[in-house]
């Protein structure tokens, strides 16, 4: 198949229930859209996705095993179970090392071969034990696995360059940033569409982040967004 995709949560204290729940929804919502599920059914041999939830050393957690999914009814059929898998870590510390391990060890266990295996790891802090995510990234690395990650900017901000500088790994690997966690849906569509899809897309400094989310858009998608914000110019 085309692609082994892991989902990583953050489900550590600085995420409160509401804001677990939008990143959820987000998912659910991104996985919905023309954009993502397209990718999805044009993906040779489909794609087959997991979700993990992580925190602490000790606290991680299956949210949903592994599915394979190949055209448009196995993706909605999807989403609706993403909608409703409930939190299963109450909180704890921000160890990405960790959240990193228990992503590795569902690719042991994942259904079939895949041409890409890759981690999207969301969250919004920094790492509480630097050197073991340094550690853990480099040998996942030399694995061939590709991590991107999202970040979630809150308090304090410059987590993406941090996720660019510390985090990411592989081949084409970039990371999505949402302002906030109300943000987090759009910039997950992003994110899934350009992992399912293999398309690249650039996100350099000078480029706007409404310029580069366009991009990585389907032109269904693009029609209300377009009208959006011509009203709010």
């Amino acid at each position: 198949m085309e692609l082994h995709l892991v989902l990583a949560f953050d489900v550590s204290a600085s995420v409160n229930d509401m804001e677990f729940d939008l990143q959820r929804t987000g998912i659910a919502r991104a996985l919905r859209s023309k954009s993502v599920s397209g990718a999805i059914a044009d993906a040779p041999g489909g794609v087959a996705i997991a979700i993990v939830q992580w925190s602490s050393s000790t606290r991680q957690s299956l949210g949903l095993n592994w599915v394979v999914l190949h055209d448009l009814e196995d993706t909605a059929a999807y989403a609706d179970e993403v909608a409703d898998m409930p939190r299963r870590i109450p909180g704890g510390g921000t160890m990405i090392h960790s959240g990193l391990e228990f992503a590795a060890d569902m690719l042991e266990v994942a259904p079939g071969t895949a041409r890409r295996q890759v981690f999207d790891l969301a969250g919004n802090g920094r790492t509480d034990d630097f050197e073991r995510m340094l550690e853990t990234r480099g040998r996942l690395l030399k694995q061939g696995i590709v991590i991107n990650a999202l970040a979630i900017e809150e308090d304090p901000v410059g987590l993406t360059n941090y996720f660019y500088q510390y985090l990411v790994g592989g081949e084409n690997a970039f990371v999505v940033t949402a302002s906030d966690f109300e943000d987090f849906e759009l910039a997950m569509q992003i994110k899934l569409y350009q992992e399912i899809s293999g398309r690249h897309f650039s996100h350099l400094p000078e480029h706007s982040e409404i310029e580069v989310r366009l991009a990585a858009l389907s032109q269904q998608d693009l029609v209300p967004l377009r009208k959006s914000l011509k009203e709010q110019r």
